[in-house]
């Protein structure tokens, strides 16, 4: 006797390798052959999918799914080209190269092939990169009337190869009206005698275009006699380039509607002075090593971000930004004097961020505009005083806690922590300042190494001595179990304590850690790098209830020193895992 099909249930037959056929039954009740809703997005959104996915060949796939996604892939106006997404086997000398391909043995490849002899460089690598350049550029780009970004980034330039094709590309890209250009280059490991090893010279069709909205450059070279009139760039972004004052005031005064403007590692800057920026909004200065001073007059500047070496002693002029309301400053030698001149030219300050400014002695902030305020390892800070109403969020890294007054009744979140180089800090100095948050309704995570431990409620607290606190204050339930989520993953530490009350949103993650000794963790099947939970090899839980305290529960935590191995009906396939690692990957390359 047949069973009955569940009501819902669909059945479709196809055709097997072997010619057999079988049934499909959709058991949800949906029909097999549903219709694609991805495909029925706009047609933006689908461009933004495809700029999304960072491997050409992944890109290239997407072309096949149906006509209209072969449309959309031929019409994608963001071109990226990275060298670094080529893998393939590295050749030393010319003597060692294999016979390529059949299919590659084209007139462009020959032409490749003859120039990097010439060129004394042989990398098959570097090879397919730009033959899949070319290639790109006569197909897709070509048909285009224009297009939005392109970024080309070059991890082994060799300069007598290389040159003729980048400035064509590069040609390319501004004859279609691009918006966003993005070149990153990298000069080639000197391992070939005769390997030209310079820089390379950006055309100069790149600083005469109408069209660039977005210029992003770096460890390329400019020649000293360029021309820039971009009147329609916006963002501009330096890093690692050999320019000086000059360079840097022909941008100010060929680029009038520049509104972030960034320089990182320019080490050849000496004088940075930005007067005539009207829409300037955004100024970052990273690690010039030799720059000396920076004078900005830029009304509507709002965040300015300064990054200064540790050996460099740089005068700050910011007279002019009276507007200001982010401000972030890594300054070594920056006296208690010339702080607080600083803090009095902007009134409007939101954000404020100090870190290992090591001169810094005694400060003090009085403002009803700041939000949040972060001091993180300036080391000879004796004494803080902090009047500002309206902040909502505090964070201090350091060897002590420097704050005579604070306040700041507006607080949601207090992050601290304190690091003892010597000997154990005594806890009582740290647990009167915390105490000063008790009845403001926050929840305290304190965490070491070795230790955890979360207040639900501040009474009764007991800070053990350590050498290495974390300290977070918070109101937030969700923020806490994130917070304790975090710290398990990274450390792994011997004893978790949670005092909480009977109505706690800890309850359901208590039962959640015991469960996980009762079986097989699945959340992580589909990453290389597991959660705590495949780690946790056995639990040992106590519960006490002091008098006039909330309920103590105590968990020993034992770990494994490799996470656990997935659960037997877990599959992951080879596509699968090369989606998994692509972020990892991506993160590791990137800059």
């Amino acid at each position: 006797m047949k069973k009955r099909k569940r009501k819902g249930a669909r059945q479709r037959k196809v055709n097997t390798k072997k010619g057999k056929r079988m049934e499909i039954t959709n058991t949800d009740g949906r029909a097999a052959d549903d219709a694609d809703r991805i495909s029925e997005l706009p047609e933006h959104i689908l461009h933004h999918i495809l700029c999304l996915l960072r491997w050409p060949k992944d890109i290239v796939r997407t072309s096949i799914l149906s006509k209209k996604w072969k449309v959309i892939w031929e019409s994608l106006t963001s071109v990226d080209f990275d060298q670094r997404r080529f893998q393939n086997h590295k050749v030393g000398a010319s003597n060692d190269l294999q016979s390529p391909p059949v299919e590659e043995q084209s007139a462009s490849f020959k032409q490749v092939f003859k120039e990097s002899l010439k060129a004394g460089y042989v990398d098959l690598r570097l090879m397919k990169f730009i033959l899949f350049v070319e290639n790109t550029l006569a197909t897709r780009i070509e048909p285009l009337p224009s297009i939005q970004k392109f970024r080309l980034h070059v991890s082994s330039f060799v300069a007598d190869l290389m040159t003729p094709y980048m400035n064509n590309w590069i040609s390319v890209a501004t004859d279609k009206n691009v918006k966003e250009l993005d070149i990153h280059v990298k000069k080639a490991d000197d391992v070939y005698e005769n390997v030209v090893s310079q820089c390379y010279v950006l055309p100069q069709v790149v600083f005469a275009s109408r069209t660039i909205t977005s210029l992003k450059l770096h460890g390329c070279g400019m020649d000293v006699s360029a021309v820039i009139k971009l009147q329609n760039l916006q963002e501009l972004s330096m890093k690692a380039m050999r320019i000086n004052e000059n360079v840097v005031h022909k941008f100010v005064q060929g680029c009038p509607l520049i509104e972030d403007m960034r320089l990182i590692k320019c080490h050849l800057l000496k004088f940075l002075h930005v007067s005539t920026l009207p829409k300037l909004k955004r100024l970052e200065v990273h690690e010039g090593s030799n720059l000396r001073s920076v004078k900005l007059e830029a009304p509507n500047l709002e965040t300015f971000w300064f990054h200064g070496k540790k050996s460099s002693r740089c005068k700050l002029i910011l007279a002019g930004c009276g507007n200001l309301k982010n401000l972030m400053l890594r300054h070594t030698h920056m006296s208690d004097k010339s702080f607080q001149e600083r803090i009095a030219e902007f009134p409007l300050l939101e954000n404020l961020f100090l870190l290992e400014c090591h001169a810094l002695r005694r400060m003090t902030i009085l403002s009803d505009k700041l939000k949040k305020l972060s001091v993180v390892r300036c080391s000879k800070l004796k004494e803080a005083n902090i009047d500002a109403p309206n902040l909502l969020s505090f964070e201090y890294t350091g060897i002590e806690l420097p704050f005579s007054s604070m306040n700041a009744s507006q607080l949601q979140e207090v992050k601290l922590h304190l690091k003892s180089q010597k000997q154990k800090f005594h806890p009582l100095e740290v647990q009167k300042f915390v105490q000063g948050f008790e009845a403001k309704g926050f929840k305290l995570f304190l965490a070491s190494k070795q230790d955890v431990i979360i207040y639900e409620e501040m009474r009764g607290i007991h800070l053990l001595p350590s050498r290495d606190f974390k300290i977070e204050l918070t109101k937030s339930s969700r923020v806490l179990k994130n917070l304790l989520s975090s710290h398990l993953r990274q450390f792994h530490p011997k004893t978790l304590i949670l005092m909480t009350s009977p109505s706690s949103d800890l309850l359901a993650f208590k039962k959640e850690i015991m469960m996980n000794k009762e079986k097989t963790p699945s959340c992580c099947k589909y990453y290389s790098k597991k959660c705590w939970r495949h780690y946790l090899e056995d639990i040992r839980m106590f519960e006490f209830s002091p008098s006039n305290i909330n309920p103590n529960t105590s968990f020993e935590l034992k770990w494994r020193s490799s996470p656990l191995p997935l659960p037997e009906d877990t599959d992951i396939t080879e596509m699968d895992e090369s989606m998994v690692h692509r972020d990892t990957e991506l993160t590791d390359v990137d800059e």
